[in-house]
């Protein structure tokens, strides 16, 4: 998508950049229009292979998927596009994109925006780490999130694969809002999901940051590292490089500092991501709202509310497990106390 996006914004006529990100959304993601029917690449260069702007002589609507994006890739080798035949196309893909439900399952509600889920957040801050308010959080109650959709061309993709060497949680008298990953210097650090670069700037702490708008609502955030290869704004893939490791800003080694965010709460990653395989725990997750931050829940795993009395072994010793596991996959300590109401994840599915 990256490509296409560079192409079209070369094309000699002006299109607006929401046009161009409607246009790009609803053919290249929705379900509705890669649905199969129509003629073939041939039949549709034919129709539109011309080297003056005119009038387009078809009904764009009557198309299948694959014709449209044919009709883009034909458009894409002319010298000069008929204007009129891209207004057509945007505007029939922009009823489209009111049509599909993708992102609206994605993230609860249709978001126009260029930013990713700007209806969820409803600002879009290129400096600031964490600019979000208490506020945005007071309607919340329970989410459901989308991690993983490959038919949608939505993936995750491991940070870096590597040694973790400090889990989320409490940490030297404070918390440790994200997971320390083992990395070399100059080692590629990539996005782990779809979405679009909001901060990419050097701070005190984090050294050079690299922080992630997901269209689920999600953000991530990538920090020590040595060199910076995105900017704010720009689109990504998850696997995509967006930098390379190193060990800048408050930092004791070389190393990758990872969080998982939702409106600038932090969320454990390994309730999320199953390190020690590279892959997401489910496909989708929940979000329940409490009083500081969020409890995430994968779906269609299961999991153990903890009664009062109970303790790691016994919980260990009924599911058939250890404590040691237990901790691994909750990533919570053995000598923390348990609380009344806690939620133990206690298997794989």
């Amino acid at each position: 998508m990256a490509t296409t996006f560079k192409k079209l914004i070369r094309l000699p006529f002006k299109m607006s950049t929401k046009s161009i990100l409607i246009l790009l959304i609803s053919v290249l993601l929705s379900p509705a229009l890669m649905a199969g029917g129509g003629g073939g690449k041939d039949t549709v260069q034919a129709l539109v292979v011309t080297s003056k702007p005119t009038t387009s002589s078809f009904d764009i609507s009557s198309l299948s998927g694959k014709e449209i994006i044919d009709v883009i890739d034909s458009l894409l080798d002319l010298d000069a596009v008929p204007t009129d035949l891209v207004k057509e196309i945007n505007a029939y893909a922009e009823s489209k994109l009111l049509e599909h439900d993708y992102y609206v399952s994605l993230t609860g509600f249709y978001d126009p925006s260029i930013y990713p889920s700007q209806s969820m957040y409803q600002s879009w801050d290129t400096y600031n780490l964490y600019p979000y308010k208490e506020s945005l959080r007071e309607d919340d109650k329970e989410i459901n999130l989308v991690l993983q959709d490959t038919v949608n061309f939505c993936n995750f993709i491991p940070p870096i694969k590597g040694l973790i060497t400090s889990n989320f949680g409490w940490r030297d008298g404070r918390n440790h809002n994200g997971m320390d990953i083992d990395l070399h210097v100059w080692d590629p650090v990539v996005a782990s999901f779809d979405g679009m670069v909001r901060i990419s700037r050097y701070h005190p702490g984090y050294g050079r940051v690299v922080v992630i708008r997901h269209y689920n609502g999600l953000e991530t955030l990538y920090a020590h590292l040595h060199r910076l290869k995105v900017e704010p704004g720009d689109v990504v893939e998850a696997g995509q490089v967006i930098g390379l490791g190193g060990s800048s800003g408050r930092s004791t080694g070389s190393h990758l500092h990872f969080e998982v965010r939702f409106k600038g709460k932090p969320l454990n990653p390994r309730h999320l991501i199953d390190f020690n395989n590279n892959c997401l725990i489910s496909d989708s997750l929940k979000l329940v709202k409490e009083k500081w931050s969020y409890q995430a829940i994968p779906l269609g795993i299961e999991y153990h509310t903890v009664k009062r009395g109970e303790h790691l072994y016994g919980i260990a010793k009924r599911y058939g497990t250890t404590i040691t596991q237990l901790c691994e996959m909750n990533g919570i300590r053995r000598n923390r106390p348990l609380r009344v109401g806690q939620k133990l994840r206690v298997g794989n599915s």
